[in-house]
């Protein structure tokens, strides 16, 4: 039976997830100028209540580092190109998030905007280097996965380094087998977490096969 306060927050995730989708498809747009984006973001952000100045500072740092346009040779590459403009679109509306938030914050401490917004931009450019970095290492780990498959076929295997600094994701994986075309649930080899080690091969004889991420939440993972 759903409770009410179960069904509020699958609403609330089902509206989430509908709006990353929404500025996901924005994002896949060509934009000249920082204001005419920032205008193709207010109609999927409207519900934020985002104030025109921060979407416009949002949308100039997306265009200093447009998302390269790839179109995946194989399955995995695939679907790294829709979870990398899926992360965008999560980085773009917790940026906005965060530099509102950093705006009203100075407002209420009598603060000059004009300082506040610039203290939040700065803080946000490490977080937007870390994004594009995240971007390509699923780029690099997609294209490997997708080259593993091409030597042995669909069904690979999956290889972790086993040491003091590996995850108990990569560890409980290593060894176990995946199929290129669906996505394990923990992520393909290499885009487990933001320093994943793990890489694919040939498929082990007789191991267990990973679940698919099928059951996976929607809404993507800054």
């Amino acid at each position: 039976m759903t409770t009410p306060a179960k069904s509020s927050q699958v609403s609330a995730a089902d509206a989430a997830s509908v709006r990353q989708a929404r500025v996901a498809a924005v994002l896949a747009g060509a934009f000249a100028t920082p204001a005419a984006l920032a205008a193709a973001l207010a109609g999927p952000l409207a519900g934020l209540g985002m104030a025109f100045l921060v979407l416009r500072a949002v949308a100039a740092l997306l265009l200093s580092s447009p998302a390269p346009v790839l179109e995946g040779t194989g399955p995995a590459s695939r679907h790294a190109v829709r979870q990398n403009c899926l992360r965008r679109a999560a980085y773009a509306i917790a940026a906005a998030e965060r530099i509102s938030r950093a705006l009203a914050a100075a407002r209420a401490a009598g603060q000059p905007e004009a300082e506040a917004l610039a203290r939040a931009l700065a803080a946000e450019k490490t977080w937007f280097a870390q994004h594009i970095a995240a971007a390509q290492h699923r780029t690099d780990a997609a294209a490997a996965v997708d080259g593993a498959a091409q030597m042995h076929g669909n069904l690979l295997g999956w290889n972790a380094v086993l040491d003091s600094r590996t995850t108990p994701d990569c560890r409980a994986a290593n060894g176990s087998n995946f199929y290129a075309d669906r996505p394990p649930l923990i992520g393909y080899p290499g885009t487990v977490h933001a320093k994943c080690r793990c890489w694919p091969s040939a498929a082990f004889p007789g191991a267990k096969v990973l679940r698919s991420a099928a059951a996976a939440p929607r809404t993507a993972r800054l």
